[in-house]
């Protein structure tokens, strides 16, 4: 009996279509493959994402490179607090800080520094602390601040020497003053008027007040003699000089 089930068992085998068994047995090759593969991606997926991590980090604890500007406020052998915009700035000296005083290029100690000098401090500043170290420090003048200028107009309502207000505000004509008055040759502060219009370009300083005046044009008002035309000009005639004369006075502006 147990002969004929061998048999019998060995008899389907051969029966069994070559190429089919071929083909399981590739599809159980591709399998573990396929298997292999993803493993490996697997794995160097993660490795990669360790590099990756690792190396935000370390680029997190990097000194960065930085450079601040200021007054000094205080000063030591090993420290300087310097003051720009109502802002604090903490400078840590040591054995490599190289202080140099602009003009001239040259080299000075930490004792050539007093309060109020202003320098750039330059080096680094690192992630966990709020001090820079300095590698350079330039003993530089003072920047000046740039020059604000701006355009006045209004009715001329008080004259007294040469200040003359407008809008409550007072100008102080100089001889560096470029007046122009229409129609006057020559104009002096003498020559203006209350309620002539009165148009001035000023610079202005930090603090918004008037520095300096420097050109004023004026257009005569009716209180001004200037403003009244001759009678014995041609209408025509006085009309096209008037015309002229107020756009050679305009051209005094950029």
């Amino acid at each position: 009996m147990k002969k004929l089930i061998i048999l019998t068992t060995i008899f389907l085998l051969l029966l069994l279509p070559t190429p089919l068994i071929a083909e399981e047995a590739s599809e159980s090759g591709n399998s573990n493959l396929t298997d292999k593969i993803k493993e490996k991606l697997q794995e160097t997926t993660e490795k990669g994402f360790d590099n990756i991590k690792k190396e935000i980090v370390n680029k997190s604890k990097t000194p960065k490179r930085k450079a601040f500007i200021g007054k000094i406020k205080s000063i030591n052998q090993s420290n300087l607090t310097l003051e720009y915009k109502s802002q604090i700035f903490n400078i840590t000296l040591n054995e490599n800080t190289n202080i140099v005083k602009s003009s001239g290029k040259k080299t000075i100690s930490v004792d050539d520094l007093n309060i109020d000098d202003f320098v750039i401090a330059m080096g680094f500043v690192s992630p966990d602390a709020e001090n820079l170290i300095a590698h350079r420090i330039l003993l530089i003048s003072i920047p000046k601040p740039s020059i604000s200028r701006q355009l006045l107009n209004g009715k001329i309502n008080e004259i007294d020497g040469n200040k003359v207000s407008i809008d409550s505000k007072s100008l102080v004509v100089t001889g560096k003053t470029n007046l122009k008055i229409k129609d006057i040759e020559d104009p002096k502060v003498e020559d203006l008027r209350l309620d002539d219009s009165l148009f001035a370009i000023v610079t202005m300083s930090q603090n918004g007040d008037i520095q300096t005046v420097k050109q004023i044009l004026v257009l005569p008002g009716k209180n001004n003699p200037a403003s009244i035309e001759p009678t014995n000009l041609p209408a025509q005639a006085s009309a096209t000089e008037s015309a002229e004369a107020t756009d050679s006075a305009f051209r005094v502006y950029p």
